[in-house]
């Protein structure tokens, strides 16, 4: 009786489910067939070290999570990000089985001899692009993906770099249809306006700070509705798109929280404000965990994962003074008696190109992107450094001796903690304020025995200084010793090699079999 009961009310909640209604209603197609075919929603949580994670799972900030550790016979395993330790990066290993993908989140074209971010739209789909015609099969295939970097194969993407925006289905649907889904999601609508509010006064509590420490105006002020549409806004549109398309059997479904990465940048990845954030994503997590245990068309299993840490960081212009632009462009004026004029940085921060994944031609034009026409000028020195690891350009080949020279220039007289040069195939130079050293021979030395992935970090800076966009000389702000600087206006920071920025997670199912440790 108790299990007819049971039976029946299953069938009921899914008659009833809004999830399976607006998908009828936006008529997307439904993979039916056995409930017993397996499935897979993976859950990634942008930039949460597994030590940060371990700290929310110890204070109680995601009971859902810890719930999963001790009910559900979920096991918690350390994940290596790989260098630079970016989304782009992981995610095209992830989803393409391509290591170093890119060699920075920002990086000089070689083709075209522009600056580009990963997240303009037209670059992440260039690369995604090259990815997939070095790949035959890509992880999400058939799929659905959201707020992600790249599409990962998947038959429908929203929200991502490379196709800004809702799907195709949501963005043709009538006015009737959109105004049933503010209706069946008013509860959501609801949680939107309520943390809107909430998120609005810290925001607004951060603005006037920037204002008393004498931050840029404009610059503060848009940093309020771009981390209130990042934090909530986004995220609860990637929830309810994800319930969706688990009612509807899709095989593979892929959502990124961008949440804590957003406030980490801002605040820094230990900050209150940060750990905040992860309540509403572990709510979303487990929103999301019981809509997949509910579907009728496929058995889900859940994975959560992030694609790389963060490390407080100090800011390189705030400590000396001056920016590393600076600093490069007195190196180089004692290469050459004309000084080559430094490429001005592009307006439009990280935070305003991810709020405009949303996507519409109102949020384009409000959160609008200034390109610079100096990104076209040839004979610059040019340099890409949006975070701890950066990219320095010559405007013309130098010699083996006039990039040492730089290189010494810039770690001992302007405190540059690591600038590497290639000396052979197999071999990296990293120039320091102590000297020089080698790698993959000295690399206990300049990132610690302790480090718990020196054995992989060697190869990685030699596949990053060897990519085809790769700069003549790249700089990193962090060795064995020293505070982890970032050459970007941030508090928290994530490219380099600390064993923060470094150790993601994975909490996965203790019955998933995983490769061998090293394979």
């Amino acid at each position: 009786m108790i299990i007819r009961v049971s039976v029946w009310l299953r069938w009921l909640r899914r008659a009833v489910s809004r999830s399976r209604w607006l998908a009828r209603l936006l008529q997307l197609p439904v993979s039916k067939g056995s409930a017993v075919r397996p499935g897979l929603i993976m859950l990634q949580i942008d930039g949460l070290s597994k030590i940060e994670l371990q700290r929310a799972l110890d204070s109680g900030e995601m009971p859902f999570l810890r719930r999963l550790l001790q009910r559900e016979h979920y096991s918690l395993h350390a994940q290596y990000s790989g260098l630079p330790a970016t989304t782009p990066a992981v995610q095209a290993e992830l989803f393409y089985g391509i290591p170093g993908a890119v060699p920075a989140f920002s990086f000089c074209d070689h083709r075209t001899g522009k600056i580009v971010r990963m997240l303009q739209p037209d670059t992440a789909a260039q690369v995604e692009q090259r990815l997939a015609g070095q790949t035959k099969a890509a992880l999400l295939k058939d799929g659905s993906v959201y707020a992600d970097m790249f599409t990962g194969g998947a038959a429908e993407s929203h929200f991502c770099a490379s196709s800004l925006g809702w799907g195709s289905a949501l963005r043709s649907a009538n006015p009737l249809v959109l105004l049933v889904l503010f209706i069946t999601n008013f509860y959501s609508v609801l949680r939107i306006a309520g943390l809107f509010c909430l998120e609005v006064g810290l925001a607004l509590r951060d603005f006037l700070r920037g204002q008393v420490k004498g931050h840029d105006f404009l610059t503060e002020l848009k940093f309020v509705p771009t981390r209130v549409a990042i934090s909530i806004v986004l995220r609860e549109l990637c929830v309810i798109g994800g319930k969706i398309d688990l009612s509807r059997g899709m095989p593979i479904v892929h959502i990124n929280f961008l949440g804590y990465d957003e406030q980490s940048h801002r605040r820094g990845p230990s900050s209150r404000f940060a750990h905040w954030t992860l309540k509403g994503i572990d709510d979303s997590i487990a929103r999301l965990w019981r809509a997949a245990h509910r579907s009728e068309w496929r058995n889900y299993e859940v994975w959560i994962h992030s694609d790389h840490g963060q490390a407080k960081v100090s800011q390189y212009s705030q400590l000396h003074g001056y920016p590393l632009q600076h600093a490069v462009e007195q190196c180089f004026d004692k290469l050459s008696s004309e000084s080559p004029l430094a490429r001005p940085a592009a307006k439009g921060g990280i935070q305003t190109q991810r709020v405009r994944l949303l996507g519409g031609k109102r949020v384009q034009r409000v959160f609008a992107v200034e390109r610079s026409e100096d990104n076209d000028t040839d004979g610059v020195v040019k340099v890409a450094a949006l975070g701890p690891v950066g990219h320095i350009y010559a405007p013309q080949p130098l010699s083996e001796q006039e990039l040492h020279f730089v290189a010494t220039e810039l770690a001992t007289r302007y405190q540059v903690p690591i600038v590497l040069t290639i000396e052979s195939e197999q071999c990296l130079r990293a120039t320091t304020s102590d000297g020089d050293y080698y790698l993959p021979k000295d690399a206990a030395k300049l990132f610690g025995a302790e480090h718990p992935f020196l054995d992989s970090l060697s190869d990685d800076l030699l596949r990053l200084c060897q990519h085809a966009d790769a700069g003549d000389l790249v700089v990193m702000g962090w060795r064995d010793g020293l505070t982890p600087l970032t050459f970007a206006d941030e508090n928290g920071a994530h490219a380099g090699a600390t064993p923060e920025e470094t150790t993601g997670f994975a909490l996965l199912p203790a019955d998933v079999a995983l490769p061998p440790a090293g394979s």
